[in-house]
């Protein structure tokens, strides 16, 4: 044991020789530091036309909110004088920013970037800035652009005197309603003219027995489950919308699919279910699911009826389309309910299709043509922001909108790219909100509206592209030039020529997300894949040690091994090893990312220092290692809220700070303590997202499925196999897209590449924001 620990102890502590040489030439050292880090500044006075970006030295370096990322953005667009600076970062030399291009790559989280860390080259080399950021809700792009829809003067801004609802021209001069029309209209004679809360437009026991819904007593409700939803209704009570699929077995329409989402729009429950029943007809055409989809579930009906109980508030109002198809499905009772086909009402009875209602409503396309079968949780949002929509802007509003002429006259303003002839869509509605946002003195209003409002008053042009999944999904605004592509590869060739000659832009890659769907059991048990990570993070940052005696001290091993770093924990086995890692499936390809991660561009002017005594702060960190060079951050694993670490990254800025702190501090005594000072062998971002478990975020509430068999789960995991390979050549393909898109902006813009993470009733994972300015070498 003594043998071997003098043996680690030689390979981790620098000899004699070396610390004398050390302390030879530190003075020499200093001096040239100082040199260089004049040159540093003069080169960076010299390049007054070069944008900067900073992180705040007391800010998080590895984690941000969307919020914070919206602070950057408009401030980056804007300048100080139409936009307050972000509170935790700078941008040096604002004014020389030619523009900000935003890439999303759609469903791609954090765990994916270091999952397939070797296959996101480009996004790994040309980087420089990493930061988590929390699971994205259904909304966080329009939290990122703050989207007010128009200004507050006029919540319905005409274009050439078309009232628009989401950029959309719902109705043209001639088929404005007059006052008579409206007094007959059915909304109106039903609900009247002023707004009301949402308990005015519950269905009473009278509406519910005439169109069909299950009640308790009632024939054809033998044998449902009530909700246990009997508190009192209020206008404030919580909303939920509910859609659910159906195929057909020997006993007639049974469940085979049910998405609730909550008044946020994020997904409350998603779940696939397998009918008691023989099945006779998947129904494919309608509901999209398969024969293959079903075969490895183990959820039944009365599973799903036991979560929606416990998932649902005393007093939730479900809203939805013909509601009494999805609790007939359900077998279940629920009182209170709101339906949007019986919402919007018509004459003689007749009802809006859902698709019809969200295309003339909320401006976007569901249930397209192009895919195989409904999605369940599109078509419960869309319900519920239909109801919460006709809620908010009150019976008039949604009678004006004159929804029996929206087939007959399509909008004008949802063409993917502007007309030739006249004025665009988006320069008439610049025209207007010039008009209608003016200061004193006749001069724009710069606070007034949103980023996107701001642009437009400036004659900023703001793109948008993206395939038809994409654009569905997203932002639907007058303000934006859309450009709808047919495959990821033609966003890339579109956005190479609109994205140099716009202040911003926004390009959607849903390659990932697509492969996604079409294999669906990796969407509904993506959990394996974190748990694989898990492990082999694990794994990765474990080693073997070994022949040791028989009366080896644990001790004197821990003591040995902490000169590298903290210890989480020590274990005893009976194999013999070396000192070396496990040897696994997951750690094949172990040195290979290590090689790659020791390289990474996060880590170039980082060291690692352990061996921290709890004597010493943060604060007191920064100062002894702030005689080398500009520290920019202390960081600690985790990023503890404690301010007395025991180990941590110390990041400077520049390569030579780092070098010569390394030599200097290493094995050095600072109150009664050595410290160990390595230089950074991993990003100290991929270092405290492992410390926080970020890639295990699967709450046991939300996913709760009957423990699976040996002989099913290999099977899964035999799939996943299967897929690994084609997953890695799709997020290679991404990484390639990203770069050409890096390559093709000028300098001076500001790229940021958003994976925004997941958040479902199966999986909730972090997003990762990568940022830099376009500077050619």
């Amino acid at each position: 044991m003594a043998n071997n620990t003098k043996i680690l102890c030689k390979r981790k502590n620098p000899n004699e020789k070396n610390v004398e040489e050390t302390k030879k030439k530190r003075p020499k050292i200093q001096k040239w530091t100082v040199v260089e880090s004049d040159i540093r500044h003069n080169v960076q006075a010299q390049q007054k036309d070069v944008a900067g970006f900073t992180v705040n030295t007391e800010s998080n370096h590895c984690a941000i909110t969307h919020k914070q990322l919206r602070e950057l953005i408009n401030y980056a667009l804007l300048g100080e004088v139409r936009s307050s600076p972000p509170s935790w970062c700078q941008i040096h030399r604002q004014k020389e920013l030619k523009g900000v291009a935003v890439i999303v790559l759609h469903g791609v989280s954090q765990m994916h970037f270091y999952r397939y860390y070797l296959q996101f080259k480009r996004l790994r080399k040309i980087f420089r800035f990493r930061f988590s950021m929390p699971p994205p809700p259904d909304d966080f792009l329009h939290r990122i652009f703050g989207t007010d829809k128009f200004p507050p003067q006029d919540k319905s801004p005409t274009i050439n005197g078309t009232p628009t609802v989401n950029g959309h021209c719902l109705m043209t001069e001639n088929n404005i309603l007059r006052p008579s029309d409206l007094d007959n209209h059915p909304i109106i004679i039903k609900y009247g003219r002023k707004k009301q809360g949402l308990t005015s437009y519950l269905l009473n026991e009278e509406e519910l027995i005439k169109n069909d819904y299950p009640l308790a007593g009632h024939p054809g409700s033998e044998g449902f489950v009530q909700s246990g939803c009997t508190a009192k209704v209020t206008d404030n009570s919580p909303l939920f919308g509910l859609d659910c699929e159906m195929c057909l077995t020997t006993k007639g329409k049974e469940l085979t699919r049910v998405s609730i989402v909550n008044a946020e729009g994020c997904c409350v429950m998603d779940e696939l279910v397998k009918p008691d029943n023989q099945i006779l007809d998947y129904l494919t055409r309608f509901s999209g699911i398969t024969k293959t989809m079903l075969v490895p579930v183990k959820t039944k009906l009365k599973d799903v009826q036991a979560r929606l109980k416990k998932a649902l508030p005393n007093d939730a109002v479900l809203v939805g389309h013909s509601l009494n198809n999805d609790l007939e499905a359900l077998k279940m009772i629920h009182p209170n309910i709101i339906d949007t086909s019986l919402l919007f009402a018509r004459e003689l009875g007749r009802r809006f299709k859902l698709k019809v209602l969200v295309k003339s409503v909320l401006g976007r396309e569901i249930q397209s043509e192009e895919l195989v079968g409904h999605d369940a949780s599109e078509d419960a949002r869309g319900a519920l922001e239909l109801a919460q929509y006709f809620i908010d802007q009150g019976p008039m509003k949604v009678a004006k909108l004159n929804l029996e002429n929206f087939q007959a006259e399509q909008p004008a303003g949802d063409n993917s790219t502007p007309k030739p002839e006249g004025k665009s869509q988006v320069n008439r509605l610049s025209d207007h909100l010039k008009a209608s946002c003016r200061g004193a003195g006749g001069r724009p209003c710069f606070h007034c509206g949103s980023l996107l409002n701001k642009l437009c008053m400036g004659d900023q042009k703001a793109v948008l592209l993206g395939t038809k999944k994409a654009m569905k999904e997203l932002i639907h605004q007058g303000a934006w030039h859309k450009f709808e592509c047919r495959t990821d590869k033609e966003v890339v060739q579109q956005a190479q020529t609109e994205i140099p000659v716009a202040s911003l832009s926004l390009s959607h890659f849903t390659s990932y997300s697509e492969y996604i769907e079409c294999n669906l059991h990796m969407k509904i048990h993506e959990r394996l894949l974190h748990e694989k990570m898990k492990q082999k993070l694990s794994e990765m940052c474990t080693v073997y040690a070994g022949p040791f005696c028989e009366d080896f001290c644990l001790k004197s091993v821990k003591r040995t091994f902490q000169n590298c770093g903290s210890i989480s924990s020590i274990s005893v086995i009976t194999e013999t090893h070396k000192v070396q890692r496990p040897i696994k499936e997951n750690t094949l390809d172990c040195d290979t990312v290590l090689k790659k991660l020791e390289k990474d561009v996060t880590s170039q002017a980082v060291i690692y220092v352990s061996g921290i005594q709890q004597t010493l702060t943060k604060e007191d960190l920064s100062e002894k290692f702030s005689k080398f060079g500009h520290v920019e951050a202390v960081i600690c694993l985790g990023d503890k809220a404690d301010a007395k670490p025991k180990e941590c990254f110390i990041k400077y800025g520049s390569l030579e700070s780092a070098q010569e702190a390394q030599a200097t501090m290493n094995g050095q005594e600072v109150r009664k303590g050595r410290l160990n000072v390595l230089r950074a062998l991993t990003p100290y971002h991929l270092q405290t997202w492992a410390s926080q478990r970020s890639y295990t975020a699967v709450s046991p509430k939300t996913f709760d499925h009957p423990p699976l068999d040996t002989q099913s789960f290999e099977r899964r995991k035999e799939k996943l196999s299967q897929c690994e390979e084609e997953l890695k050549n799709v997020m290679r393909t991404m990484d390639r897209y990203v770069g050409r898109l890096f390559k093709a902006l000028t300098n001076n813009t500001l790229c940021i590449v958003l994976l925004p993470g997941t958040n479902s009733a199966q999986c909730s994972t972090a997003g990762l924001c990568l940022l830099e300015i376009k500077q050619n070498p």
